[in-house]
Order: C-alpha cells, then structure tokens, then sequence
C-alpha cells in the first residue's frame, strides 16, 4: 500500500510538470508519427508490388522517408531536452515532408 501511494504522488507530480506546451507537442508528435506510420506501410504494399513486376521505390521516396524519421527522432529528442519550441520546428518540418511523401505515393 505504501508503493502505491508514493507512486500516485509520483505521477501527480509529473502530470502536475506537464505544460501546456509539453501536451501540444507530444500531441502533435503522436499525430505526425502516425500519420508517418500509415503511409510507410503504404509505401511497403507499393514498394512489394513493383518489387514482384522486377522494379523499385524512386530513390527520392527513399531519401523522403529517411528525412521524415530523421525530423522525428530530432522532434523527440527535442522533447526529452524540454526545448518545446525546437521540437515544434522539427515536426513542423516533418509535417512538410510528410505532405511531400503522401503526394508521391497518393496517400494523405
């Protein structure tokens, strides 16, 4: 009973840490990286398609998709150093390439 009480007052004091800037970046972070997780895998069918007729991705897909994680992993590391407005940047740059993606390959 002891550890449950002092782990609640843990997680009050964190949820009480939590600005509003952390939830609106975390926020946007869960959307941009679900929406780069549907469309890679929309990238995989395609690429497994054109692999079974003997061709490839474009290597600027290739190169797209490496920047986006690249934008993510920035915009989480940005996180955990508490720099909101860096973080918002990279997921502001993610969303753009993710745009730029998702036109390529016809998704959202």
């Amino acid at each position: 009973m002891k550890y449950l009480w002092i782990a609640c007052l843990m997680a009050a004091t964190l949820a009480a840490q939590e600005t509003p800037e952390l939830r609106e970046a975390r926020h946007h972070l869960t959307l941009a990286a679900s929406r780069a997780t549907a469309n890679f895998r929309s990238a995989d069918s395609i690429e497994a398609n054109l692999r079974r007729q003997g061709a490839v991705l474009h290597p600027q897909l290739i190169a797209l998709r490496v920047r986006i994680e690249a934008a993510l992993s920035e915009a989480r590391f940005e996180m955990d150093q508490r720099d909101y407005p860096a973080a918002e940047d990279a997921l502001t740059r993610a969303d753009a390439l993710l745009d730029r993606f998702a036109r390529q390959i016809g998704g959202y």
